[in-house]
């Protein structure tokens, strides 16, 4: 049988503290169970209007399109702030995270427009194009962040190897790391969401 190796340690002071990964998590469940229940709305128009999406609300003409991208800014520069156990006061880190731009993200119609079938596959072939890469851009990270909060659960034997794949490499790009960037905090996110969400830290 073969052994398979540990998932990568980093630095400690790189690492979430644990107060943010509940937090995240909370935010991350909350997100899901928004686009499930638009999802499930998305036939009939006054339910749209008046709901609430991750407590922001719906503007009465339009859907909130990029409501997975200003969630993940959010999340970003919530993390600058308060994830890391140790990260000191570096003037360096201000204002030092990109904001995404939503020419190239996941809008909302882009994610609801998939079938359940199309989001895993989706989210396998952007956890496979990430394999080769020695470092993860923002616009990968949004992807992988946007298609983990629409798949549906529980996730398949497959889609769990994917997900343990996803892990093992953010955290072996993160075990290459020094000192805090917008990098490391993507991964971050990425590590909780495989790690705890969706249970692989434990495979």
């Amino acid at each position: 049988m073969p052994q398979i190796p540990d998932i990568a340690s980093c630095l400690e002071h790189l690492l979430p503290l644990k107060k943010w990964e509940e937090a995240f998590l909370a935010d991350f469940s909350k997100l899901r169970l928004a686009l499930s229940r638009l999802e499930a709305n998305i036939g009939t128009c006054s339910q749209l209007h008046s709901s609430t999406l991750v407590d922001q609300p719906l503007s009465s003409d339009q859907l909130p399109e990029n409501i997975v991208l200003d969630k993940f800014d959010g999340l970003m520069s919530g993390e600058e702030e308060s994830s890391l156990s140790d990260a000191g006061d570096d003037p360096a880190l201000e204002n030092s995270i990109p904001k995404s731009s939503p020419a190239n993200s996941p809008t909302l119609s882009v994610i609801l427009g998939m079938d359940a079938v199309a989001r895993v596959s989706m989210l396998r072939k952007q956890i496979t194009a990430v394999q080769s890469l020695r470092a993860l851009t923002m616009d990968d990270c949004l992807w992988l962040f946007a298609l983990c909060a629409a798949v549906d659960t529980p996730v398949d034997a497959d889609t769990c190897a994917a997900l343990r794949s996803l892990l093992r490499k953010c955290a072996n790009l993160r075990a290459d790391k020094s000192k805090l960037d917008d990098e490391v905090i993507m991964l971050n996110m990425l590590v909780t969401i495989c790690g705890r969400y969706f249970g692989q830290s434990e495979q």
